[in-house]
Protein backbone atom coordinates (compact mmCIF):
# COMPACT_ATOMS: atom_id res chain seq x y z
CA UNK A 1 0.00 0.00 0.00
CA UNK A 2 2.91 2.29 0.89
CA UNK A 3 4.54 1.78 -2.41
CA UNK A 4 1.04 2.65 -3.98
CA UNK A 5 0.90 5.62 -2.36
CA UNK A 6 4.42 6.82 -3.65
CA UNK A 7 3.90 6.26 -6.81
CA UNK A 8 0.31 8.35 -6.74
CA UNK A 9 2.66 11.41 -5.64
CA UNK A 10 4.99 11.09 -8.63
CA UNK A 11 2.07 10.79 -10.61
CA UNK A 12 0.62 13.81 -9.45
CA UNK A 13 3.61 15.92 -9.90
CA UNK A 14 3.53 14.45 -13.69
CA UNK A 15 2.34 16.72 -16.54
CA UNK A 16 -0.79 15.61 -18.82
CA UNK A 17 1.28 14.05 -21.52
CA UNK A 18 4.03 12.06 -18.95
CA UNK A 19 0.75 10.50 -16.83
CA UNK A 20 -0.41 9.59 -19.97
CA UNK A 21 2.95 8.01 -20.93
CA UNK A 22 3.33 6.45 -17.00
CA UNK A 23 -0.32 5.24 -17.05
CA UNK A 24 0.14 2.75 -20.29
CA UNK A 25 3.61 1.61 -18.75
CA UNK A 26 2.12 0.97 -14.99
CA UNK A 27 -0.90 -0.94 -16.89
CA UNK A 28 1.64 -3.38 -18.63
CA UNK A 29 3.75 -3.55 -15.41
CA UNK A 30 0.68 -4.15 -13.18
CA UNK A 31 -0.90 -6.72 -16.41
CA UNK A 32 2.01 -9.20 -16.43
CA UNK A 33 4.06 -8.67 -13.09
CA UNK A 34 1.52 -8.72 -10.17
CA UNK A 35 3.04 -7.99 -6.93
CA UNK A 36 4.24 -10.64 -4.36
CA UNK A 37 2.06 -11.24 -1.51
CA UNK A 38 2.60 -8.99 1.48
CA UNK A 39 4.40 -10.96 4.65
CA UNK A 40 4.15 -8.30 7.24
CA UNK A 41 5.83 -5.13 8.48
CA UNK A 42 8.70 -3.11 9.30
CA UNK A 43 8.23 -2.93 12.94
CA UNK A 44 11.89 -0.74 13.89
CA UNK A 45 14.80 0.52 12.05
CA UNK A 46 18.35 1.97 13.39
CA UNK A 47 21.29 3.10 10.67
CA UNK A 48 21.63 1.99 7.47
CA UNK A 49 18.64 -0.91 6.36
CA UNK A 50 18.13 -1.17 2.91
CA UNK A 51 15.55 -3.70 1.37
CA UNK A 52 16.06 -5.35 -2.27
CA UNK A 53 12.68 -5.60 -3.84
CA UNK A 54 12.77 -7.34 -7.69
CA UNK A 55 15.97 -5.11 -8.76
CA UNK A 56 14.99 -2.42 -6.83
CA UNK A 57 17.04 -1.87 -3.99
CA UNK A 58 15.74 1.21 -1.25
CA UNK A 59 15.91 2.38 2.03
CA UNK A 60 13.90 0.21 4.80
CA UNK A 61 11.68 2.37 7.03
CA UNK A 62 8.84 1.96 10.00
CA UNK A 63 5.73 1.11 8.73
CA UNK A 64 7.10 -0.41 5.14
CA UNK A 65 5.38 -3.69 3.67
CA UNK A 66 7.41 -6.73 3.21
CA UNK A 67 6.63 -9.09 0.24
CA UNK A 68 7.52 -12.59 -0.33
CA UNK A 69 10.63 -12.67 -2.03
CA UNK A 70 11.95 -8.95 -0.11
CA UNK A 71 15.72 -9.04 1.04
CA UNK A 72 16.54 -6.83 4.29
CA UNK A 73 20.10 -6.11 4.34
CA UNK A 74 21.85 -4.14 7.89
CA UNK A 75 25.11 -2.00 7.80
CA UNK A 76 27.79 -2.93 10.07
CA UNK A 77 26.14 -0.59 13.28
CA UNK A 78 22.56 -1.13 11.67
CA UNK A 79 19.67 -4.03 13.12
CA UNK A 80 15.83 -3.63 12.28
CA UNK A 81 12.70 -5.09 13.55
CA UNK A 82 9.86 -6.96 11.33
CA UNK A 83 6.78 -8.78 12.02
CA UNK A 84 5.55 -10.81 10.45
CA UNK A 85 1.49 -11.75 9.82
CA UNK A 86 1.73 -15.06 11.85
CA UNK A 87 2.74 -12.98 15.16
CA UNK A 88 6.62 -13.60 14.98
CA UNK A 89 9.33 -10.96 15.43
CA UNK A 90 12.50 -10.77 13.90
CA UNK A 91 15.57 -9.16 14.53
CA UNK A 92 17.79 -8.32 11.87
CA UNK A 93 21.14 -7.51 13.84
CA UNK A 94 23.77 -5.75 12.22
CA UNK A 95 25.84 -6.97 9.24
CA UNK A 96 22.71 -9.16 8.08
CA UNK A 97 21.73 -10.38 4.63
CA UNK A 98 18.36 -11.91 5.20
CA UNK A 99 15.61 -13.24 2.08
CA UNK A 100 11.80 -13.73 2.37
CA UNK A 101 12.22 -17.34 0.53
CA UNK A 102 8.78 -18.26 1.05
CA UNK A 103 5.32 -17.53 3.52
CA UNK A 104 2.47 -18.86 3.84
CA UNK A 105 0.05 -18.43 6.24
CA UNK A 106 -3.95 -18.58 7.49
CA UNK A 107 -5.34 -17.94 10.24
CA UNK A 108 -7.79 -20.77 10.10
CA UNK A 109 -8.02 -24.09 8.43
CA UNK A 110 -4.93 -26.56 8.50
CA UNK A 111 -2.53 -25.38 10.16
CA UNK A 112 0.24 -27.79 8.42
CA UNK A 113 -0.23 -25.57 5.71
CA UNK A 114 1.29 -22.65 6.92
CA UNK A 115 5.08 -22.58 6.58
CA UNK A 116 8.20 -19.89 6.65
CA UNK A 117 11.31 -20.04 4.93
CA UNK A 118 14.05 -17.33 5.50
CA UNK A 119 17.17 -17.77 3.46
CA UNK A 120 20.42 -16.62 5.80
CA UNK A 121 23.16 -15.10 3.49
CA UNK A 122 25.31 -13.61 6.33
CA UNK A 123 24.80 -12.60 9.78
CA UNK A 124 22.43 -13.25 12.61
CA UNK A 125 18.56 -13.04 13.37
CA UNK A 126 16.81 -13.31 16.60
CA UNK A 127 13.49 -15.03 15.92
CA UNK A 128 10.12 -15.15 17.80
CA UNK A 129 8.38 -17.35 16.23
CA UNK A 130 4.52 -17.05 15.71
CA UNK A 131 1.29 -18.71 15.38
CA UNK A 132 3.42 -21.06 12.31
CA UNK A 133 4.99 -23.32 14.85
CA UNK A 134 1.76 -23.45 17.01
CA UNK A 135 1.88 -27.32 18.22
CA UNK A 136 5.72 -27.07 17.91
CA UNK A 137 4.82 -27.53 13.91
CA UNK A 138 8.10 -27.96 11.82
CA UNK A 139 7.39 -24.98 9.27
CA UNK A 140 9.89 -22.18 10.00
CA UNK A 141 13.13 -22.55 8.45
CA UNK A 142 15.97 -20.41 8.52
CA UNK A 143 18.08 -21.80 4.88
CA UNK A 144 22.10 -20.75 5.16
CA UNK A 145 24.12 -21.96 2.17
CA UNK A 146 25.21 -25.40 4.35
CA UNK A 147 22.26 -25.91 6.50
CA UNK A 148 18.98 -25.78 6.89
CA UNK A 149 17.44 -25.05 10.84
CA UNK A 150 13.75 -25.86 11.31
CA UNK A 151 12.15 -23.53 14.21
CA UNK A 152 10.13 -25.50 16.64
CA UNK A 153 8.93 -23.51 20.40
CA UNK A 154 9.41 -19.49 20.33
CA UNK A 155 12.46 -17.94 21.07
CA UNK A 156 15.99 -18.59 18.62
CA UNK A 157 19.10 -16.74 17.47
CA UNK A 158 20.11 -17.97 14.49
CA UNK A 159 23.44 -16.84 12.88
CA UNK A 160 25.96 -17.63 9.64
CA UNK A 161 29.20 -16.86 9.33
CA UNK A 162 30.70 -17.00 5.85
CA UNK A 163 33.78 -17.98 4.98
CA UNK A 164 34.95 -14.60 3.33
CA UNK A 165 33.43 -12.60 5.93
CA UNK A 166 36.37 -12.05 8.78
CA UNK A 167 35.23 -13.87 11.71
CA UNK A 168 34.27 -11.78 14.50
CA UNK A 169 35.90 -12.52 18.01
CA UNK A 170 35.98 -16.21 17.52
CA UNK A 171 33.50 -17.20 15.13
CA UNK A 172 34.49 -20.44 12.77
CA UNK A 173 32.75 -19.78 9.22
CA UNK A 174 29.57 -21.81 9.46
CA UNK A 175 26.19 -22.13 10.74
CA UNK A 176 24.92 -21.69 14.22
CA UNK A 177 21.40 -21.84 15.97
CA UNK A 178 21.03 -21.74 19.85
CA UNK A 179 17.42 -22.41 21.42
CA UNK A 180 15.74 -19.93 24.47
CA UNK A 181 12.52 -21.59 24.25
CA UNK A 182 11.84 -24.81 22.24
CA UNK A 183 13.73 -26.58 19.71
CA UNK A 184 15.87 -25.91 16.56
CA UNK A 185 16.51 -28.64 14.19
CA UNK A 186 19.83 -28.57 12.00
CA UNK A 187 20.20 -30.22 9.01
CA UNK A 188 23.12 -30.73 7.16
CA UNK A 189 24.38 -33.58 4.00
CA UNK A 190 26.09 -35.09 7.37
CA UNK A 191 23.02 -35.46 9.21
CA UNK A 192 20.82 -33.63 11.81
CA UNK A 193 21.26 -32.66 15.45
CA UNK A 194 18.61 -31.37 17.76
CA UNK A 195 19.37 -28.04 19.75
CA UNK A 196 17.10 -27.58 23.08
CA UNK A 197 16.84 -24.74 25.59
CA UNK A 198 19.65 -23.01 26.08
CA UNK A 199 21.74 -25.32 24.31
CA UNK A 200 23.81 -23.99 21.05
CA UNK A 201 24.63 -26.55 17.54
CA UNK A 202 27.12 -25.46 14.72
CA UNK A 203 27.82 -26.64 11.75
CA UNK A 204 31.09 -25.80 9.75
CA UNK A 205 31.55 -24.69 6.12
CA UNK A 206 32.00 -28.28 3.79
CA UNK A 207 31.75 -30.04 7.20
CA UNK A 208 31.80 -34.04 6.47
CA UNK A 209 30.01 -35.01 9.80
CA UNK A 210 26.40 -33.96 11.31
CA UNK A 211 25.93 -30.89 13.14
CA UNK A 212 27.70 -31.06 16.83
CA UNK A 213 26.89 -29.25 20.04
CA UNK A 214 29.24 -26.35 21.47
CA UNK A 215 30.50 -26.47 25.15
CA UNK A 216 30.70 -23.09 25.15
CA UNK A 217 28.72 -19.74 22.89
CA UNK A 218 31.13 -18.58 20.20
CA UNK A 219 31.60 -14.83 22.19
CA UNK A 220 30.20 -13.24 19.29
CA UNK A 221 26.82 -14.30 20.49
CA UNK A 222 27.43 -11.55 23.11
CA UNK A 223 27.83 -8.66 21.07
CA UNK A 224 24.16 -9.08 20.50
CA UNK A 225 23.01 -8.08 23.50
CA UNK A 226 22.82 -5.10 23.52
CA UNK A 227 21.12 -4.80 19.74
CA UNK A 228 18.35 -7.33 21.25
CA UNK A 229 18.13 -4.92 24.49
CA UNK A 230 17.63 -1.59 21.90
CA UNK A 231 15.09 -3.54 20.17
CA UNK A 232 13.51 -4.58 23.53
CA UNK A 233 13.12 -1.10 24.30
CA UNK A 234 12.11 0.42 21.71
CA UNK A 235 9.38 -1.98 19.83
CA UNK A 236 8.84 -4.47 22.92
CA UNK A 237 9.01 -7.65 20.96
CA UNK A 238 11.80 -9.41 23.21
CA UNK A 239 10.07 -11.52 25.70
CA UNK A 240 11.88 -11.26 29.43
CA UNK A 241 15.13 -13.74 29.30
CA UNK A 242 17.53 -13.12 32.14
CA UNK A 243 20.47 -12.62 29.39
CA UNK A 244 18.38 -9.01 28.57
CA UNK A 245 17.93 -7.58 31.93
Amino acid sequence: MQKFVRGCVLFRSLCVAQRAALAVVLCAVFWVAPGHAQVGIVLTVEGQVNVISGKQECGLRYGLDLEEGDTVRTGEKSWAVLSLLDGARITVRPSTEVRVNEYRFVDSGDASQNRATLGLARGSLRVLTGAITRGFNAGYRVRTPEVTLELRGTDHDVAHVPPQFTPVGDAVPGSYGKSHAGEIVIKNAGGELAVRDGQTGFSGVRMTGPPRLLTMDPLFFNLHTFIDRRAASVSNVLPNNPNLQ
